[in-house]
């Protein structure tokens, strides 16, 4: 037997072509896509940092840089510490009025109860949240099965039954005198519904 040979032109497009197929397959590995740079890579939440706030001096010129210390506007490494262990700005006792609001805005505010804040909060609100999630089970529950699910009946013995109604009828009997046959399901044995 001879071997086969391809034309010309489907030997130029095999190589293109098993190439394609190659990128095509590497493609769906997770480290080809990141070294590729087709993996997505969304932000990481926990390293934002906060942005400090923009101040316009009050000469409107620029002052010159201090030498080596920290920033004007920069917190300490210890207020940083605090706010990221306690989750308030400027550590454990920052009044409202410190935050850069107004008099006006502070006193809504105060007003509102925002400098009350409850350590306890997130227990609170779970123990809620759980009391609404038994109410909801339940009334899903009482939605889906609203109805009492009735027994089910024993399959009619069809033969049997062909059988009664020929005799109530040559015997002149209604068709619906007579005990009607069922098919009684004998009881599964212990291991029988495994196998």
């Amino acid at each position: 037997m001879r071997p086969i040979s391809l034309p010309p032109l489907a030997r130029r497009l095999v190589l293109p072509l098993a190439a394609l197929a190659v990128v095509a397959s590497l493609s769906a590995c997770e480290g080809v896509k990141k070294s590729l740079g087709l993996a997505k890579q969304p932000p990481d939440e926990f390293a934002v940092l906060p942005n400090l706030p923009l101040v316009v001096p009050p000469d409107f010129q620029l002052r010159p840089p201090g030498t080596g210390g920290p920033g004007q506007l920069e917190t300490p490494v210890r207020e940083k510490a605090a706010a990221a262990v306690f989750g308030r700005e400027g550590g454990a006792d920052t009044e409202i009025s410190s935050v850069g609001f107004g008099q006006g805005e502070s006193a809504i505010l105060r007003s509102a109860g925002a400098d009350q804040n409850d350590p306890n909060i997130r227990q609170t609100i779970d123990r809620e949240f759980s009391i609404y999630a038994k109410e909801d089970e339940s009334f899903v529950s009482d939605l889906l099965f609203w109805q009492e699910r009735e027994p089910p009946g024993e399959p009619l013995d069809a033969s049997a039954e062909s059988q009664r109604l020929k005799e109530n009828a040559a015997l002149g009997k209604p068709v619906t005198e007579g005990e009607t046959p069922t098919i009684k399901k004998r009881e599964k044995g212990f291991l029988e519904g495994l196998f």
